[in-house]
């Protein structure tokens, strides 16, 4: 079946002229029903011949002048039309150091909290899998949003669960960062996961340790490329640093055609190898299905299954989704999902990254020359809110490498259970898998060699079934189970439980991690750049229970096992369920 590279569409838009008005012209009319020539004598035929000629000429004139009047000032700069904006097309020091960036602190803080979320409007058994499977791994307990749909609004239609994700998750962590607590913190870390089909595998510190690894490699890839447009040091505008990651998808939607436009034509290309998937990579052949032709695609889009960030990073980037969503349901517009909100967020930043390369590459020692007329107009249009304080750097990236919590979908068998130890295993895996070349898995990762956590300290994580992608080599720190095709989803969420590497001693860890504490424990001790983070749980953990946030006081309110995991009128006790032992109750 013939197939085609993924193309680039250009997101020029023409402007409308506006209509012109006419009924200030005065035309000549016949006042009488004979005919016009009749009337005439030839000695006046010409004189009102001409005299109907010339408000023609004024009525086109006027067109004409409006039409070049109007294009000249909408193409041009806005500061030849904004009262104090500055008109040379040269930017100085003064005026690139004047653009808003994220400010960062000059001395971050090494005692860190980690906070976990989850977006949950009713309980059921899957969301009761997600979280437990989150306590099982020694995560923080999950803050539930948007229970009983607090924050769902007509206008959103469909997308009212989606939107609510961005907004109840703005909320709580405004809410948290205002609180003035002792406990909480601009460099705390916040991690938002879908929460119906999500299962955990690996610890928090495994996490904690690749969300800075990716955001090092980011910063890394970033310096090169600006070294390599020959952007120095001396440049008053600073590389963009990562803060913010979200997990990946190969399938770029929505797209401009949903009313979202994410823009993804301005994404940078995945830094993945180009011959990851064999010579089809990146190629997408003709298919009814939507999730198999993007199967051997390199994924650069966004998928939001997966949010982690600094709080205050991402309490800006969400203020930023929040303004579109305003702006968005003012005109009327259909919202398609929270995934779409982001997507447009990081298009915007990407546009304004391409704008400052395009500055930072003509710095001459004292002046940037900013060529309008060879940018992009997305960009132009990007450039010149810019230049009036718009803020669009939010340091948000992409977690290419499939190692946090990657989407299943286009990826349906890609990846299974194996012993890491076990290279026969591997190796047969991996051929079903269809992975071109040798297996990509070598070991044990480093950073699940040395885990801390006492009830994980002794698992050998060589002789257990991990959940591992054959392609990028990886073990994510959670399986999302979106692969939707053919019922895999609802087959998988409720058949694959039992293949969890921890599910034999489930009902122990589970036991074991509700005990009350007099302490939040340590969850990772990360090594920063010379300086030696600590990422603990928050003070409220000590009890040892999920909370709901509300906007309304008392904001997290704790909440129930039963209340969160058991669905009314479902037959099968969630015990039973979960644990599969029939030893009822947990001790705790």
């Amino acid at each position: 079946m013939a197939s085609s590279s993924i193309s680039h569409r250009s997101s020029s838009r023409m402007r409308r002229a506006p209509n012109a008005d006419p009924e200030d012209a005065s035309f000549p009319s016949a006042q009488s029903a004979r005919p016009f020539l009749a009337q005439l004598k030839p000695s006046w035929l010409i004189p009102r011949y001409l005299k109907s000629f010339r408000w023609i000429v004024i009525t086109l004139t006027f067109i004409l002048v409006s039409w070049i009047t109007y294009t000249g000032l909408f193409s041009q700069p806005l500061n030849h039309i904004l009262p104090g904006h500055h008109g040379s097309s040269t930017l100085t020091t003064n005026e690139l150091k004047a653009l808003a960036v994220p400010q960062r602190s000059s001395k971050p803080s090494t005692s860190r909290r980690m906070r976990l979320f989850m977006p949950a409007d009713s309980p059921h058994i899957n969301l009761c899998k997600t979280i437990m499977s989150a306590v099982a791994m020694g995560y923080p307990m999950p803050i539930l949003l948007n229970w009983n749909r607090e924050y769902n609004r007509p206008a959103w239609h469909f997308a009212g669960s989606h939107i609510a994700k961005l907004e109840s998750l703005l909320g709580a962590i405004e809410t948290l960062l205002e609180s003035k607590s002792d406990d909480v913190g601009e460099d705390d870390v916040a991690v938002l996961v879908d929460a119906y089909d999500m299962w955990f595998q690996l610890p928090p510190s495994v996490l904690l340790e690749r969300y800075h690894r990716l955001n090092s490699e980011a910063d890394a890839r970033i310096r090169k490329q600006w070294k390599d447009l020959g952007i120095g040091t001396d440049s008053p505008i600073s590389p963009p640093r990562q803060d913010i990651i979200v997990t990946t998808a190969k399938d770029c939607f929505p797209d401009s055609y949903s009313g979202s436009d994410p823009h993804y034509e301005h994404w940078p290309e995945s830094p993945m190898p180009k011959d990851m998937y064999g010579e089809d990579t990146d190629k997408v052949p003709w298919s009814f299905d939507p999730a198999r032709k993007y199967k051997k695609v390199r994924p650069r889009c966004v998928n939001s299954g997966l949010i982690m960030g600094s709080m205050g990073g991402l309490r800006d980037a969400l203020k930023r989704s929040k303004e579109k969503i305003d702006t968005v349901a003012m005109k009327g517009r259909q919202l398609w999902s929270d995934q779409a909100l982001i997507g447009e967020v990081i298009g915007d930043q990407e546009i304004w990254r391409e704008w400052m390369r395009h500055l930072g590459s003509s710095w001459n020692g004292s002046a940037a020359f900013n060529d309008r007329n060879s940018l992009d107009r997305t960009v132009r249009d990007i450039a010149d809110a810019a230049l009036l304080g718009k803020r669009f750097e939010f340091g948000i990236g992409l977690d290419y490498n499939f190692t946090t919590a990657p989407p299943t979908c286009s990826s349906e068998e890609d990846g299974y259970f194996v012993n890491l130890s076990n290279e026969t295993n591997i190796r047969e895996e991996s051929q079903k898998a269809g992975v071109p070349g040798d297996i990509r898995i070598h070991g044990i990762p480093s950073e699940l060699r040395n885990i801390k956590d006492k009830l994980l300290s002794s698992t050998n994580w060589g002789t257990i079934p991990l959940y591992t992608d054959f392609f990028f080599g990886t073990i994510p720190i959670a399986i999302h189970h979106n692969a939707y095709i053919n019922g895999l989803k609802g087959f998988r969420l409720k058949n694959w439980w039992h293949k969890m590497w921890y599910y034999p001693h489930l009902r122990h860890l589970i036991t074991q991690r509700l005990q009350p504490t007099s302490s939040p424990p340590t969850l990772a001790e990360i090594d920063l750049n010379g300086d030696k983070i600590a990422y603990k749980s928050p003070q409220e953990d000590k009890l040892r229970k999920a909370r709901v946030f509300s906007p309304k006081k008392p904001n997290f309110t704790p909440i129930d096992w039963d209340a969160v995991c058991q669905k009314p009128g479902h037959a099968v006790k969630w015990l039973d369920e979960l644990f599969g032992d029939d030893k009822g109750p947990l001790a705790v």
